[in-house]
């Protein structure tokens, strides 16, 4: 990513969107080009992240450090004598929002101001009652990045929210994409019921399962012990409702300093605490995501730093597919069934087109019936209604 990013073609008075897949290399640019490219990054650079687990797996594996009480006053005041140091200071949006409560104009004091999965911050301002610190620290990088000298940057693979309900101006910093490291999907494989999902699953490989609640976590894991999997839930260390035990801090910590799911375990839940910070390097066999929100697909999919064999999803709603009436009860060539998938226009969480093979089983799933034949040594298929 480096060497695809030129900070020249930053702007200021601009959000300056990075996009590019998980594991391509963007936090790496961020956390090392940048404060190489300025005398004192520590005092003119703060790296913004959405969730704790995401900050420590950079505070342990990264030139980086924690916020401090002196540190925010020598950046406060510039009257101060300071030390020159290029390690950054990185902080939850949730901190931020706690520093500008003390102090609105926070923001302004830095030369550059990087966001990570900056769009996990637009959900979670709707979490609770506003104004809340996510709501506040969102009003003012939407400030300081439509009216100052600060550069602000936002990594991220899954952009859309941004350009919908972030209130700035943007620029999509310019990236070939051709050069760009992407990791490999095999196959992506829908699903009806997850337990019944699980209860297919072979207990010797390797997997990781996204669910969205905790009382959901535990209820699965215990399912999944009965069934032969050895598994481990980890969500927020934060939650004082749902305290993690021993055992789950140490996994944890694992995955956070070594980017590795301990060989103990094949099959480890995860919530959004964890959605768009983890990285695991070691070999996975298999990601389940249980969110029908494309961004969480995306997301889930990229805590895999490694090809993947196969990706499960939750079927679509059926009443969401729906064949028009000029494609029904008549044979389909592959013209028209290349026609049929344009007009259904169904996208995996890629954003690419789903091909007939995806399509064909979705109208399976939608009770649509598909009769195949031959016809001047032409394959066709006829789709009838549901009855």
């Amino acid at each position: 990513m480096s060497e695809l990013v030129s900070l020249e073609t930053l702007q200021k008075k601009k959000l300056n969107i990075i996009k590019s897949p998980t594991g391509s290399g963007k936090t790496y640019f961020a956390l090392r080009a940048i404060p190489e490219s300025i005398s004192d990054a520590y005092h003119h650079v703060v790296y913004l992240i959405d969730t704790v687990n995401g900050k420590e797996q950079i505070l342990q594996n990264y030139n980086a450090t924690v916020y401090s009480y002196y540190w925010k006053e020598e950046v406060s005041h510039d009257e101060l004598q300071k030390i020159a140091s290029q390690k950054l200071v990185v902080m939850t949006y949730a901190k931020l929002g706690q520093l500008l409560l003390t102090d609105k104009r926070f923001c302004h004091h830095f030369d550059y101001i990087i966001c990570d999965e900056l769009p996990s911050l637009l959900k979670f301002q709707n979490f609770s009652e506003k104004p809340n610190l996510h709501s506040i620290a969102k009003e003012a990088l939407e400030e300081v990045a439509a009216h100052s000298d600060t550069v602000v940057i936002a990594l991220t693979a899954t952009p859309d929210l941004l350009y919908r309900q972030f209130k700035a101006p943007y620029y999509e910093v310019p990236i070939d994409q051709t050069l760009i490291r992407r990791y490999k999907t095999g196959e992506i494989v829908g699903y009806d019921n997850l337990e019944c999902l699980l209860s297919s699953l072979e207990p010797d490989k390797t997997g990781i399962c996204y669910v969205s609640r905790i009382t959901q976590m535990k209820s699965l894991e215990e399912k999944a012990r009965e069934l032969g999997f050895n598994p481990i839930s980890i969500w927020s260390i934060n939650n004082k409702d749902h305290p993690m035990n021993e055992e789950q801090l140490a996994a944890r910590q694992s995955i956070l300093k070594d980017f590795t799911l301990p060989p103990q375990y094949n099959l480890l839940f995860i919530n959004a605490s964890s959605e768009t910070s983890l990285k695991i390097k070691s070999p996975v066999d298999y990601v389940i995501v249980h969110s029908k929100d494309c961004d969480t697909q995306v997301q889930v999919r990229g805590r895999v730093n490694s090809d993947l064999s196969k990706l499960y999803l939750p079927h679509l709603d059926p009443t969401a597919l729906t064949v028009p009436n000029e494609y029904l009860n008549k044979p389909l060539f592959a013209a028209e069934k290349n026609q049929l998938c344009e007009i259904l226009n169904r996208k995996n969480p890629y954003n690419r087109p789903y091909r007939w093979p995806s399509i064909k089983s979705m109208l399976i799933d939608c009770d649509y019936t598909l009769s195949e034949g031959r016809k001047d040594n032409r394959r066709y298929v006829m789709i009838t209604p549901p009855q």
